[in-house]
């Protein structure tokens, strides 16, 4: 008996042991299936990763950055399509000023995650721009920040201003991962997190777990953010539409005061289009400060604009020029641009092996190549028969009429104005005096009276 317990106490300890493995049922061929896509899918944008600027950083796919990409061609799809949207119309810009800062075209991509590129975005701290710079940090780099004037909005201003603290940050670590790392939480906190993780030679991965939260998935939201926009159509997530009035433009240094409303006035554009392109002036003109002001303007109608500025002094009121008309209330504007611009296709040449190379034959901006062809910057051309693009097929020129309103009405001749006089209003004496008889409120007759009446 003693033995037969001790035998059913072996056998109970053995089934508490095997139970986690008896639990575990066998996976099903679909599920199978679906866990092989999964690793395809995740080796696949490991190699793409690949592709990108390793001398920024290395491009890591790790639980973060899947999770972040997951959120944009997923949960995020509207927003990131407008995201994609907006990088055709700022990237140009980014581009070009980090190219002749010679700074990695890569950064670019910071912007994403920074401010989503809208210029009007403002943190709960105060950052402001497309590069979230705070007021105290734009003063340091020259930009005005003032009440009629933020100078962060400025597309070009504010990049060049954000590049400059970005390349502070990297002359002090000589990496471009501790710069940018930087950049979101300041040195304090990276010198701090190098010390934690035991010098000043570590990556910015040795270090990430020391930073503050909010920085530990800096760098991996903007690996993900670079990937989005690289390889969107891969994942069906095409830019939304954007008015091409807002993607073709061009800018022009204005040595004057000059209001949004004269530039309505003279472009016959949509008073929301100017305020877009010019979000830095909070007030609605150029206050004409020293060094001048940059306006932004669709390319079709900067010869308009540029004559108009040729043809008027700076110092004469603007009301001095006569336009079409008075006021932008009383003129819709294009509520579509599209048929100011023509839509070309393009064969790749035999020679290209890079949608670069593409978009320098066609002298566009690789960006907007890339957005308007729905393909990516590290896309084989060999599977790519055309790429499409815009450009302006028909330019505003100056309009000088004068206003078309009617005549004033003749003056008719009046007789001159009599001065009013004061009668001069005698006292007179001796007048009749009337008397008024004061009529009192007769009282209702009670029962003595009528008794008296009767006798």
């Amino acid at each position: 008996m003693p033995a037969l317990k001790l035998s059913r106490k072996i056998i109970s300890l053995l089934c508490l042991l095997l139970l986690p493995v008896l639990s575990v049922r066998a996976e099903t061929p679909v599920e199978a299936r679906a866990a092989h896509i999964m690793e395809v899918a995740d080796s696949l944008v490991k190699v793409r990763l690949a592709l990108f600027d390793q001398s920024i950083m290395e491009h890591r796919f790790d639980k973060a950055v899947k999770r972040r990409i997951e959120n944009y061609v997923g949960n995020w799809s509207h927003a990131t399509a407008r995201v994609l949207a907006r990088s055709a119309r700022f990237f140009p810009i980014f581009e070009e000023e980090l190219a002749a800062k010679g700074m990695p075209l890569g950064l670019k991509y910071v912007t994403i995650q920074e401010s989503a590129l809208r210029p009007y975005a403002t943190s709960h701290a105060g950052a402001g721009g497309l590069w979230q710079l705070m007021p105290g940090t734009a003063r340091e780099h020259g930009l005005t920040v003032e009440d009629y004037l933020d100078e962060r909005l400025d597309p070009e201003l504010g990049c060049a201003a954000g590049l400059e603290y970005l390349q502070i940050q990297y002359d002090r670590y000589e990496d471009w991962a501790l710069a940018l790392a930087a950049y979101n939480c300041g040195p304090g906190n990276v010198n701090k997190a190098l010390r934690r993780a035991g010098g000043r030679d570590k990556s910015y991965w040795q270090i990430r777990r020391f930073l503050p939260k909010e920085t530990r998935n800096y760098l991996p939201n903007i690996i993900a953010a670079a990937y989005v926009v690289a390889f969107h159509h891969l994942h069906d997530v095409p830019a939304a539409p954007m008015d091409l009035d807002l993607q073709i433009t061009e800018a022009v240094t204005v040595y004057r005061r000059l209001s949004l409303h004269r530039v309505v006035q003279v472009t016959g554009l949509r008073p929301d289009v100017v305020i877009e392109l010019n979000a830095q002036y909070l007030k609605g003109y150029l206050p004409g400060l020293p060094g001048g002001h940059r306006l932004r303007l669709p390319k079709r109608v900067m010869p308009a604009m540029l004559e108009y500025l040729a043809l008027h002094p700076a110092a004469a009121p603007e009301t001095n020029a006569d336009l079409p008309w008075a006021s932008p209330r009383l003129h819709k504007g294009e509520l579509s641009s599209e048929r100011y611009y023509s839509q070309y296709r393009g064969t790749p040449n035999s020679q290209d092996t890079t949608l670069r190379q593409v978009a320098g034959n066609f002298q566009i901006p690789v960006d907007q190549l890339a957005i308007w062809s729905n393909l990516g910057e590290f896309d084989s051309l060999a599977h790519t028969e055309e790429v499409i693009f815009y450009n302006v097929d028909v330019y505003r020129p100056y309009d000088p009429r004068d206003r078309d309103t009617p005549p004033a009405a003749p003056q008719v001749a009046t007789m001159p104005p009599t001065p009013i006089r004061i009668p001069n209003r005698k006292v007179v004496n001796r007048l009749p005096e009337v008397k008024a008889e004061l009529q009192t409120e007769k009282k209702k007759a009670g029962l003595r009276d009528i008794l008296r009446s009767w006798f």
